[in-house]
């Protein structure tokens, strides 16, 4: 840049760029003005919006210049380097897509690697500047898209953020606002929300002079001769300018006060008229936009009427905010003339609209600059400085940590960034003072005072509060080291206290897990407060924290050892429960959750809770399979599956628990065989009982009560549940002895039904006459119904005994020894059962089908 400073990194323009900047945009827009009559405010607004970065909406009917005017402003913005205007322009349409606005999709990157990036250059971001001509006539969609990239001057595509140059875009349409307004109201509040221009033009001239100028030059063919040059590069100087213009703490108040005046008379002035809709959509970011509006006010009336003026807003500049807030149309007197000539409603409508908003901002304006003398006293009595003061007061009674901490956090709102006025802020730091001087005497005075308690969590939450009020708020740094030393000593005195307290629990026989519960977690809150401290402390004195963080981890693994010392002579405690399960539930629950707090002081205690639970788990296993009653073995085997379960959803291992509980298995098993073993008989049925099914009855009630075949088939479910407790070099968990003895008493039942059943067939087949016998078919069919009604038949053929009681004695000839060959004997005593009542029957059945 020639003739351009360098200092310190910060290129300055030469010492006559501003005057000359200023000279060509001045020519700029009135030679402009000349051309186009009547168009004051808009050309007003497009030159805010330049010196701003902003963007302009202008609306009106055809045949008003819309187009030509955007064209003759950013068409003839020349950058110095190319002598051509950086300018996107586009004619929006229905059928156009976002491709058409941001750039083409790149087809190399697309292909090479599958993502959608675009080529923004070609787009407007691009560009400095940019023109939609005909905007709403675009899907909604599409502009809405076109908005959020105009206002954040960036696209989002995937992970990738691309920055735009684009600074300024003017957008136009012959659609009046009520039309947009009418076809879909969200979009004009997107609108209204995000640009901070719009401007009206309405369709006839308010003076006669204009409309016979436009004749005159018609007439005599003149084109509109524009020679006035203005370039990025002034303009960027202009802008550097608005930057660095001062609003003050006054002007900044002004403002918000009248915004929210100007938004609740535009709102009273709906519901007076239904129709009505603010042009404005009153927010965060309209406010914000307001104060650029207001700086590129200051900037352009230095440049039309003070040039001598400072960049710095006063109270006056506040009225060249209308042109920001309000709909852009004629002054006050040419609206009222248009008035009575339009006769589209649609014109009168806008141009009513312009008159309604140009009266409520003027009223508003008035109220504002007339409260603006009292801006000292309203905020006086918004910050409540003499309440903060009685607080800090009351402190000097009797200190109490909770009035600090709220005091703290109340005195940092107010205080960061602060108010506007000085003599509203002296009242606060007065108050701030005071609170620190309270808390540095208490310090002093140590954690324990006479017969109070330590001062704990709420001490050191008003202390995390007070740190953080000094280091933000600037008039109180000097006070902060005196305030840090205390707070060290009082830290270090604090961290002995709760290591102390913890290892005392050690002394206390009426400790319980919830009194150890509850202290884990205070001395865990407490802890994450003085974390917090220190990080506040070491902003200004980090070796003092650095040695502090030794204290406290010191402190904190003290504590932690006797809490868990504690914990593990608590547990395992006596049990009043009367269930086990519910006992050893309700010991995993409160030993998760001291685990859990224990964990937040130190997460190398994980496992305490497995380590704890372990030997509650054993006692539990041992009473539940101890004392649970069963009939049969399978019952034992559900309920060893019930209790692994269990201890599973309870978090333990269940296989060391069943190692330690293999004798109680194997003697309940022991137990259960002697005792059924006693309860053998075998009486054989009498003749008449084996001939009237009797026997039947007999043989499957209270004789299967007896003898209960099977067990030893269940007893390999029970393997089959206890597999996963086994030794790897092992076959079976319970020993052979036990094995055996199940396998003798399974015999002995199984021994016990075929005796049964052979003295039942051998008196059956003894009173039956012989199939032969029977001379004709009568005879035989009295045979076979007293065969049939013996119940033998339907007990081997449909219920199929003799069969169960085969596979019974096949799991039994698998047992090796003489368990075994008992067990081979029995079966060949079930098949000459098997084989005498099938040669019979199928006599009978021979003889009576031959008859």
């Amino acid at each position: 840049m020639s003739g351009a400073g360098y200092d310190g990194g910060v290129i300055h323009p030469p010492a006559n760029a501003q005057p000359q900047a200023a000279q060509a945009f001045r020519h700029f827009f009135q030679e402009l003005r000349e051309v186009y009559l009547e168009r004051e405010t808009l050309f007003t607004q497009i030159e805010l919006a330049l010196l701003c970065r902003e963007h302009v909406l202008v609306v009106g009917p055809p045949g008003t210049a819309k187009s030509a005017i955007a064209s003759a402003v950013l068409g003839r913005i020349l950058d110095e380097k190319t002598g051509q205007p950086s300018l996107f322009a586009k004619q929006i349409a229905e059928s156009t897509v976002q491709t058409d606005l941001i750039g083409p999709v790149d087809f190399k990157v697309l292909t090479e690697t599958g993502r959608t990036e675009f080529l923004t250059e070609d787009g407007m971001l691009g560009a400095t500047h940019a023109f939609l001509d005909e905007v709403f006539d675009g899907r909604d969609m599409l502009l809405r898209s076109v908005l959020n990239v105009l206002h954040e001057r960036e696209l989002k595509h995937g992970r990738r953020v691309t920055s735009g140059r684009i600074e300024c875009a003017i957008m136009t349409s012959n659609r009046y606002l009520s039309e947009v307004l009418a076809r879909s109201p969200e979009l004009l509040l997107a609108f209204a929300d995000r640009l901070s221009f719009i401007s009206f033009v309405p369709k006839s001239f308010a003076r006669s002079a204009s409309r016979a100028a436009m004749l005159q030059r018609s007439a005599h063919g003149l084109r509109p001769d524009l020679r006035a040059q203005l370039s990025l590069q002034q303009l960027d100087v202009l802008q550097a300018a608005v930057e660095r213009v001062v609003v003050s703490s006054v002007l900044l108040e002004a403002i918000e006060l009248l915004t929210d005046e100007l938004e609740r008379a535009l709102t009273a002035q709906v519901s007076k008229l239904p129709d009505y809709v603010p042009t404005k959509y009153f927010s965060q970011r309209s406010v914000v936009k307001a104060l650029w509006a207001l700086k590129a006010a200051v900037v352009r009336d230095q440049l039309y009427r003070h040039p001598e003026r400072p960049l710095e807003a006063t109270v006056e500049d506040l009225d060249a905010l209308r042109w920001f807030f309000l709909l852009g149309g004629p002054p006050a007197e040419e609206s009222e003339a248009l008035l009575k000539v339009a006769v589209d409603p649609r014109e009168r409508a806008q141009l009513e609209i312009v008159r309604i908003e140009q009266e409520a901002f003027d009223a508003a304006l008035a109220k504002v600059r007339a409260e603006l003398g009292s801006g000292p006293e309203r905020e006086a009595a918004t910050l409540g400085a003499a309440e903060e003061l009685k607080k800090v007061e009351a402190l000097t009674r009797g200190f109490q940590p909770g009035l600090v901490t709220t005091s703290a956090q109340q005195l940092r709102v107010k205080l960061v960034p602060g108010p506007r006025h000085a003599d509203n802020r002296e009242l606060l730091l007065g108050a701030a003072r005071g609170l620190l001087a309270s808390v540095e005497q208490r310090l002093a005075r140590g954690p324990i005072e006479g017969t109070e308690s330590r001062l704990g969590l709420p001490m050191f939450t008003a202390l995390v509060e007070v740190t953080r009020l000094s280091g933000l708020v600037p008039e109180l740094g000097s006070l902060r080291p005196t305030l840090i030393d205390a707070t060290s000593r009082f830290l270090v005195q604090s961290l002995e206290l709760m290591a102390l307290n913890a290892e005392s629990l050690s002394f206390d026989e009426a400790v319980s897990a919830d009194g150890l519960l509850g202290a884990a977690h205070g001395l865990a809150e407490e802890l994450a407060q003085v974390e917090e401290l220190l990080a506040l402390m070491a902003e200004s004195h980090v070796a003092l924290a650095s040695h502090l963080r030794r204290e406290e981890a010191g402190a904190r693994q003290r504590a932690v050892t006797a809490l868990r010392q504690r914990v593990a002579s608590v547990f395992p405690g006596t049990r009043s429960r009367r269930d086990p399960l519910d006992a050893l539930s309700a010991d995993s629950r409160r030993l998760a959750q001291i685990e859990q707090a224990l964990c937040r002081l130190d997460p190398s205690q994980r496992g305490l809770k497995q380590q704890l639970l372990q030997p509650l788990g054993f006692d539990y296993a041992r009473s539940v399979l101890g004392t649970v009653p069963f009939e049969r073995i399978d019952q034992l085997s559900r309920t060893v599956l019930s209790v692994a379960e269990n201890l599973r959803r309870e978090g333990l291992t269940p296989e060391p628990v069943f190692v330690e509980c293999r004798e109680v298995l194997e003697t309940r098993v022991r137990d259960y065989v002697r005792n059924v073993s006693r309860e053998l008989a075998s009486v054989p049925p009498a003749p008449q009982a084996a001939i009237s099914g009797e026997a039947y009855h007999f043989y499957r009630g209270d004789f299967s009560q007896q003898a209960r075949d099977g067990e030893f088939s269940a007893l390999l479910g029970l393997e089959g549940q206890l597999a996963f407790a086994r030794a790897p070099s092992a076959t079976f968990f319970l020993s052979e002895a036990v094995r055996e003895a199940v396998a003798r008493v399974d015999l002995a039942f199984v021994q016990t039904r075929l005796k049964f059943l052979r003295s039942w067939l051998t008196q059956l087949l003894t009173a039956l006459p012989a199939p032969q016998t029977a001379q004709n078919r009568a005879s035989a069919d009295h045979i076979f119904d007293r065969l049939v009604r013996s119940r033998f038949p339907m007990l081997t053929l449909k219920e199929g005994e003799l069969v169960r009681l085969k596979g019974v004695l096949g799991v039994l000839m698998a047992v090796p020894g003489e368990p075994g060959e008992s067990a081979r004997k029995l079966e060949g005593v079930l098949r000459g059962i098997n084989e005498d009542f099938t040669n019979f029957s199928k006599q009978l059945l021979e003889r009576r089908a031959s008859l």
